[in-house]
């Protein structure tokens, strides 16, 4: 009896002891889970832009809305710019400015100029203050006739082959919440992506000593290497987003593309980690772990390095458009002498259609918003439509035939 009840107690402490154990690493996951959300300021040593950067200033829009990405307005103690959002409601029919500043309103409201509705339509009383931060993916690169190179540690100079092109993480933080919310973006020419992959320029794999002073070379295909997906929201909207729960990252060849599948995990972060995968004979490295969407994520179980069940096929899944870097290198020959060459590369692969279009030569938002608000629907055409002279013959009423109790719509049958 006694050994009973020392077992008893024996199993319940062993209950007690694993359920402590387990609330204290849900605790720890949820407090990791807050630390991740917090936005990165700009003293941590990450990069984060607190002006809007310059290849994303100005009017975009696609069928549901209109946004202004300006450094006219911001929050003075954090430095995040305020966008301009607004959604074209009703088939189009109307403009309701969902979002902008508090001062943008007072300064339009004093005026008397562009003066916020205040409706059934509008999202609410007051227009919706969104903070945002951008941090950069990739390099935002110009072409070489606007003089706005980026320098490297090593000399090279970086420029964007015909359109400007660059990425970033949005971080943004709603009204009334602490979460910050992250929307990836890419931007070539004047369309702006979400789905999106980003891969490091490859110029130093391409050897130097084949080429003459001043030649452009390109570094094999600008498909091949290994393209990081970095996340996909649902939108650049008023109410917090949505991001997708895996990754799908693309290791390409000249003859294959291979699909990684990327999942979250709580396991520590460890840079310069590899997994590999094997193919005949041939073997591939890619990150063992990515750090996006403020999170963590792995392509392997535990310590394992191996991908296991890869998914293979011969083309991307989607139409897909990528940008184009020149890499202007300097170095000297085998006699000592200064050179340099160019080597063309990519370090942005888009897929599908682009989410934004830069509305260019359309005014500015006051003007569209104030004439398409002040367009009429037209009428709804009629129910029954015009007609011309009856064609009715009287002989029915005035000689009904014989069968007279015959149904109307059988007659002349």
């Amino acid at each position: 009896m006694k050994e009973g009840l020392f077992y008893t107690k024996k199993i319940n402490a062993f209950l007690i002891l694993s359920a402590c154990l387990f609330f204290c690493r849900l605790t720890f996951l949820q407090a990791q889970e807050a630390e991740s959300l917090t936005l990165v300021p700009p003293s941590s040593g990450v990069v984060v832009d607190e002006n809007v950067p310059p290849l994303l200033s100005g009017l975009w829009e696609n069928k549901s809305r209109y946004v202004v990405f300006n450094s006219d307005y911001f929050f003075s103690d954090t430095h995040g710019s305020i966008p301009q959002i607004v959604l074209r409601t009703f088939y189009q029919w109307y403009d309701d400015r969902a979002g902008e500043s508090r001062r943008y309103t007072q300064e339009k409201n004093t005026d008397g100029t562009f003066i916020r509705d205040r409706n059934n339509t509008t999202s609410s009383r007051s227009a919706e203050e969104l903070e945002v931060h951008y941090q950069p993916l990739t390099y935002e690169l110009f072409p070489e006739n606007i003089n706005s190179p980026v320098t490297l540690n090593n000399g090279d100079e970086l420029f964007a082959d015909g359109e400007a092109s660059g990425a970033w993480d949005m971080q943004i933080r709603y009204p009334k919440t602490k979460d910050i919310y992250h929307v990836p973006i890419a931007v070539i020419g004047n369309k702006l992506y979400l789905n999106f992959r980003i891969k490091q320029e490859d110029s130093s794999l391409v050897p130097h000593r084949a080429f003459v002073n001043g030649e452009t070379v390109q570094s094999g295909n600008l498909l091949s290497g290994f393209w990081q997906d970095v996340g996909h929201a649902n939108g650049i909207l008023i109410s917090p987003v949505y991001n997708s729960k895996e990754l799908l990252s693309f290791y390409i060849t000249n003859d294959a593309v291979y699909h990684i599948r990327y999942w979250r995990t709580d396991m520590e972060f460890a840079e310069g980690k590899q997994a590999l995968f094997t193919v005949d004979d041939s073997v591939y490295e890619v990150p063992k772990h990515l750090q996006t969407l403020g999170k963590n994520f792995t392509c392997v179980n535990g310590r394992s390095s191996r991908i296991r069940n890869i998914e293979r096929s011969n083309s991307l899944p989607e139409s897909y458009r990528q940008n184009a870097v020149l890499v202007k290198k300097h170095t000297e020959d085998e006699n000592g002498n200064p050179i340099s060459y160019t080597v063309r590369t990519s370090t942005i692969l888009v897929l599908g259609e682009p989410y934004l279009v830069l509305a260019e030569g359309r005014g500015s938002l006051e003007e569209i918003v104030k004439t398409e608000n002040a367009r009429k629907k037209p009428a709804p055409p009629p129910l029954f439509p015009p007609h011309g002279i009856l064609d009715f013959d009287w002989s029915i009423i005035e000689d009904p035939p014989a069968r007279y109790y015959r149904r109307m719509l059988d007659l002349g049958k």
